[in-house]
């Protein structure tokens, strides 16, 4: 059975102040019951010295006459007072005849009398209750002639403890009730800040990810309230992902079936035109064209999709080495020089680049996909590559002279199988894919590629990749 924090406060709460209340008043009365010891002895202390005083003076001689002036005194006196001689018998008493005679040697408190100290002691006495016992030495002449005995019972002191057990426990009861109150809401006011958590968690645990908890309370549910705030905003961080991650999951796979879908038709269609019958020799020829560029258009998407794959999958292991994008470049526009020359378009380079970390066949990728869309959309143009330095990174752009991007299609231009001219881009064999490809390669290398009009007419994509430092 699980118990609450509030709970759990409210009881230690309690048990604390019900321990500290009747520690407290266990001390006090001890220390009560101690004063009134100690006055009733100081008391009896006084009157003993003072009979020894005069008894030292006038000598315990006439034991008849003195026992007569102590039976003569109040009779209200709580008091006691004994006389004994020498050897520790009693020569005189307060309390009468009955006194006379008794040998009280053996008590502690009169030994040490007769020893020349002074001597105190509590036990029950004759009368069966519970007194202070107290003895003086009478000194005449330096000698010790006998002791002064006075006693008196502790039912003062005893009453004294009663009233005030009396008054502690309704002080108790009314302490109890007010503890019991203030327990109450100091727990409730203790344990708000994690009861906000509880919350928090449970409704977090059951889908909710929004949900944050007000930092407040003492510097531990702060703490925890922070932490958790923290933990929330990565798991909806993680959640958000993995939805994201699962609607392009589920967008690619929609994609890679309706990019399929037109070269299987149309090589399911020519196939099935050659084998209904005869076919004249010049459509025969075109239909097993139509198989033979829709295979190759496959092969290229399938290739595109490992490439695409690889990249996003990587894990740090690219070959990294330092890299001149001007090197670069020349390179790229090399191995295009077949397919440049056939759509009548040339390429220049200019300005310089500071060195960047990379490899240097995915870097030529880039460029030579960049250089080979702005070609197509421009043939017969002018390329330009123009490199420069902007804080900490290298920039490279690739300008062409073509119509320039939709507006509405700015943003989508680097998503899987988008085309800006649907029908344009699938004669013309691409697979949707590169720009796609493009964009993995730049992110891999901590870097960013955007995509613009310019104001004079024309695309600008312009790659920005962390420079290396002298």
């Amino acid at each position: 059975m699980s118990v609450s924090i509030r709970t759990r406060l409210f009881a230690s709460l309690l048990a604390v102040a019900i321990a500290s209340a009747a520690g407290l008043s266990w001390y006090f009365l001890n220390q009560l019951e101690s004063i009134g010891l100690r006055a009733l002895e100081e008391r009896l202390a006084s009157e003993a010295r003072l009979a020894a005083g005069l008894l030292g003076e006038r000598g315990i001689g006439g034991a008849e006459s003195l026992h007569g002036a102590l039976v003569a005194t109040d009779p209200e006196l709580p008091s006691r007072l004994r006389v004994l001689d020498g050897a520790g018998v009693a020569v005189a008493d307060s309390a009468g005849e009955a006194g006379l005679g008794i040998d009280y040697t053996e008590r502690t408190e009169v030994a040490d009398a007769l020893a020349g100290r002074y001597g105190a002691f509590t036990r029950f006495g004759d009368d069966g209750r519970f007194g202070m016992f107290v003895a003086f030495p009478i000194r005449a002449e330096g000698q010790i002639i006998g002791v002064a005995y006075a006693s008196a019972p502790t039912v003062s002191v005893t009453i004294l403890l009663a009233e005030y057990r009396q008054r502690l426990a309704w002080a108790l009861g009314a302490f109890l009730i007010a503890t019991l109150v203030l327990a109450e809401l100091l727990s409730r006011w203790l344990a708000r800040p994690l009861r906000r958590l509880e919350t928090g968690t449970a409704a977090l645990a059951g889908g909710d990810f929004s949900v944050r908890v007000e930092p407040v309370g003492s510097r531990e549910t702060r703490a925890m309230a922070e932490a958790f705030n923290v933990m929330a905003d990565r798991v909806e961080q993680v959640v958000s992902e993995l939805k994201n991650e699962e609607r392009r999951k589920s967008r690619f796979v929609s994609d890679v079936s309706h990019e399929l879908r037109t070269p299987l038709t149309a090589i399911r269609g020519a196939a099935e035109t050659l084998l209904d019958g005869p076919v004249e020799p010049d459509d025969a020829e075109r239909f097993l064209s139509t198989i033979v560029s829709e295979s190759d258009r496959l092969a290229r998407l399938a290739n595109d999709l490992l490439a695409l794959q690889r990249i996003e999958g990587a894990t740090g292991e690219l070959p990294l080495r330092r890299m001149d994008l001007a090197e670069i470049s020349r390179r790229a526009v090399a191995a295009l020089y077949p397919l440049l020359e056939e759509r009548g378009a040339s390429v220049e380079i200019a300005g310089a680049a500071p060195e960047v970390l990379g490899d240097p066949d995915r870097i030529q990728q880039v460029i030579a996909n960049l250089v080979d869309n702005a070609t197509r959309v421009a043939e017969g143009g002018m390329v330009r590559i123009e490199l420069s330095a902007e804080e900490d990174r290298a920039v490279l752009s690739v300008i062409d002279e073509g119509p320039g991007i939709p507006e509405a299609d700015v943003d989508r231009l680097f998503d899987r199988f988008y085309r800006t001219e649907a029908s344009r881009a699938r004669t013309s064999g691409g697979s949707g894919l590169g720009l796609a490809i493009v964009k993995a390669i730049v992110t891999a290398h901590a870097g960013e590629i955007e995509a613009g009009n310019r104001p004079e007419g024309g695309a600008r994509f312009t790659m920005r990749l962390p420079a290396l430092k002298d």
